[in-house]
């Protein structure tokens, strides 16, 4: 009895051995099954030779077209890509210069509906590729059109495919107290929707990865049609900073206003909390047309603020120069 007893002991154990190695086989399988499904996004998302990315400039080229923007080529500049839209359209960036130093970030498209920022990103892209000498030593980094989805809809939109502003999504430190009590009691008006949590949105998580990867020291985003610039940045530097805005107001005449920031936006993420030089660029009009005579208008304060001296890295950076330096470059 007890040999019979010990028989079927080994037994049960051997087959439980061969349960439990098909189990971790069967997970293997399973682990291996995935990794081969998100596979082909992990590699070509960033593959700019891919029909998909081609479909996507063509796709641009077609609506440049329609706003008379002939003169910029978005296939001729090199892309990169990571992430995708809610309607599966690249986010996409390009890089210049050493990623390593001290870089400089464009944003552009924040919002869909204002149209001729995305022309000034995209034309800037083409002068710095053109004019390296110009930017010798430096890091430009520029991403043109943050909400494809809403600069595509027809009409464009403000708000991305989710319904969601994504100059509201940032999560910011006072986003889970006020970011939807203020919407709410501003009457609810979808274009400021700041979604149903903070970073929920791809285009949010672009920016903050962005950051994250090239942690710059400067910041342009482009809006409108409010027609004035405005800043966040470090506290301990803000007058040399205000000093320097006041003065390329003046050489260009366009207005200077402290707009202020909300929960979720870039310039209390970026500019606030992060204490990085942001600076907000709000164009005359939404008008399509008007991107060739912005960009003639704003170059030289764009190129003041590419060589406006910073050192230090976020969150301690500062001015080495004051403005009246730098002011004629």
């Amino acid at each position: 009895m007890p040999v019979h007893h010990i028989a079927f002991n080994n037994k049960y154990t051997r087959n439980q051995r061969i349960k439990c190695k098909r189990i971790v086989w069967w997970h293997f399988l399973f682990s291996c099954l995935l990794f081969l499904l998100f596979l082909p996004s992990l590699v070509y998302s960033y593959d700019s030779s891919t029909n998909d990315f081609k479909k996507y400039i063509g796709l641009l080229e077609k609506q440049f077209s329609q706003y008379g923007w002939t003169d910029i080529k978005p296939g001729e500049i090199s892309w990169e890509y990571y992430r995708t839209t809610k309607n599966r359209r690249p986010l996409i960036f390009t890089a210049f210069g050493n990623s390593t130093g001290n870089c400089i970030l464009f944003l552009g498209c924040v919002h869909g509906d204002e149209l001729p920022s995305t022309y000034l990103m995209f034309k800037l892209a083409h002068y710095v590729k053109n004019n390296p000498e110009l930017f010798k030593g430096m890091c430009i980094i520029i991403a043109p059109l943050l909400n494809p989805d809403g600069f595509l809809s027809t009409p464009p939109t403000r708000v991305n495919a989710n319904g969601v502003d994504i100059n509201r999504n940032f999560p910011t430190r006072d986003w889970q107290a006020n970011a939807i009590r203020q919407w709410a009691a501003k009457g609810k008006i979808k274009r400021y929707y700041p979604g149903a949590r903070p970073g929920s949105e791809q285009e949010t998580q672009f920016q903050m990865a962005l950051i994250k990867r090239f942690r710059p020291q400067k910041i342009l985003t482009l809006h409108s049609p409010l027609n004035f610039f405005d800043y966040d940045v470090p506290s301990s530097d803000l007058n040399s900073f205000e000093q320097w805005m006041e003065q390329v107001c003046k050489e260009i005449h366009h207005p200077l206003k402290k707009f202020g920031y909300f929960p979720g936006s870039l310039g209390n993420y970026a500019g606030v909390e992060r204490n990085i030089f942001t600076l907000t660029l709000e164009l005359p009009t939404s008008v399509p047309q008007r991107g060739s005579e912005y960009f003639q208008k704003f170059q030289p304060s764009i190129l003041k603020f590419i060589n406006l001296p910073i050192v230090g890295v976020p969150p301690n950076i500062r001015i080495i120069n004051n403005y009246q330096s730098t002011s004629n470059k």
